[in-house]
């Protein structure tokens, strides 16, 4: 299956939770009518022979795991451990899958989450840091549990977050593979970032606020210190400034002078009325 199918397959399913949430507005007779179609059409896509061809893309990776898993094992079981670790890692992979992410690979005490595969997203960062913030928001629910029923204390998870081009697909995990410095970056931030923390490279940086600027790391594989910032709180509105043209250049409108003076009236209009 190419990556405009899949794309494709993403686009079509979000359509159809779109529908199925307006089903009390626009009825079940519209609603069903227009399902059929996409139905249809999913089904066909997803029946394509899967190959997955190998592609260069922009992504951002995220990678998340419990700091000192091993202690575990002195308070409990190794079954119960299973247990606890699985219901754990599931609870703090949801809300990377719910800022648009995909958990790739579940390993040992931790996960690997990418955001802007299949479909990229302009704010895939952003969605990402956000989602790293509220992994650890989570981690503090699952501590204080943790520590209340099972007299297990400092439950802790550590997030390391970076942004770059990525090698994906192959036929080893299929659509899941992904590959390159950019992910071994951000492997190695997760591994820096303090207990409790999450971690970014100057890659992500430019998307968020509310950061920390830390001492450079030594990363193994890269030949130079890299620039990584320790991330306190998302601020309420989008990371990202919007901007026209090139990026932090602001520039004038021209020739629109008509359609600008159009648009200030109906804003005056919306918001008089």
């Amino acid at each position: 299956m190419s990556t405009s199918q899949q794309e494709q397959i993403a686009q079509i399913k979000h359509t159809i939770d779109s529908l199925e949430a307006q089903r009390s507005q626009w009825g079940d007779a519209l609603v069903d009518t227009s399902l059929q179609a996409l139905h249809k059409q999913l089904a066909e896509l997803e029946s394509q022979p899967a190959s997955h061809p190998q592609q260069r893309k922009l992504a951002t990776i995220l990678y998340a795991d419990v700091v000192a898993s091993t202690n575990l094992s002195q308070h409990l079981e190794p079954d119960e451990v299973l247990d606890i670790m699985d219901h754990a890692l599931k609870r703090l992979a949801e809300p990377g899958e719910a800022h648009g992410g995909h958990v790739t690979r579940f390993q040992g005490d931790g996960f690997k989450a990418v955001f802007g595969l299949p479909l990229a997203h302009e704010n895939d960062p952003e969605q990402a840091v956000r989602a790293g913030l509220e992994i650890l928001e989570v981690a503090q629910e699952i501590a204080q549990e943790w520590q209340k029923q099972l007299g297990i204390p400092n439950f802790q998870v550590r997030v390391g977050i970076n942004t770059g081009m990525v090698a994906a697909g192959g036929e080893t995990e299929a659509e899941d593979t992904v590959m390159g410095r950019a992910v071994n970056l951000a492997a190695r931030l997760e591994s820096a970032a303090p207990p409790g923390g999450l971690l970014i490279s100057h890659h992500t940086y430019r998307h968020v606020f509310n950061v920390e600027s830390q001492d450079p790391i030594q990363a193994k594989g890269f030949d130079r210190p890299v620039e990584v910032y320790l991330i306190r709180s998302a601020k309420p509105r989008a990371f990202h400034v919007l901007t026209r043209g090139v990026e932090g250049v602001e520039t004038r409108m021209v020739g629109r002078r008509t359609e600008l003076d159009f648009l200030q009236d109906a804003l005056l209009t919306a918001i008089e009325s």
